[in-house]
């Protein structure tokens, strides 16, 4: 009795290869609506700063010193310095509010920025390759036409999932090749 084996996996079948085969097998649709969310709570994070920081301890220490300053006029009876202390805290107070109610640059930044790679939608070049891989190897070809079918769209992350697993069964490694 010869090598008996539940699975009967080719004596050419390699552990990349299974791992890439899984791989691409289990892959995990994302749809628009969830890649969205996924970076808008990454934009949410990263607009995340400390409002009151150096800056603006620095404008709450000058309001103060503004005042004085117009006290001061007002107690020498000085028109002038009066009118500095005024229009100095005037602007102290300005920059500060300024300061405390600005929105971060990476809350304004667009969403795209925030996708990670493998969750960038792919590009037509991608396509063409991942039709290209699907015409050379029928196995592929059966896995990527679900991905068709599916309402999500393919992904830049899909398309490294379908190269990896053609190099994997040519003996390589998919980031090269491709």
């Amino acid at each position: 009795m010869r090598g008996f084996s539940l699975y009967a996996i080719p004596p050419t079948e390699t552990a990349a290869s299974l791992q890439a085969r899984r791989a691409v097998m289990s892959r995990k649709s994302l749809s628009v609506e969830e890649a969205g969310a996924r970076a808008r709570e990454r934009r949410r994070e990263a607009s995340k700063i400390q409002r009151f920081d150096r800056v603006a301890r620095a404008l709450v220490l000058l309001v103060p010193v503004a005042g004085a300053v117009a006290w001061t006029g007002s107690a020498r009876s000085s028109i002038p310095v009066l009118l500095a202390g005024y229009l100095l805290s005037g602007l102290v107070i300005a920059a500060l509010i300024a300061r405390l109610t600005r929105t971060p640059e990476a809350a304004r930044a667009p969403l795209e920025r925030y996708y990670l790679p493998d969750e960038q939608l792919a590009s037509a070049e991608d396509i063409a390759l991942l039709r290209r891989l699907a015409n050379e190897d029928l196995e592929l070809d059966a896995v990527t036409t679900a991905w068709w079918r599916s309402s999500a769209p393919i992904r830049k992350g899909d398309v490294a999932l379908a190269v990896e697993f053609h190099a994997a069964k040519q003996g390589g490694s998919g980031r090269q090749k491709a």
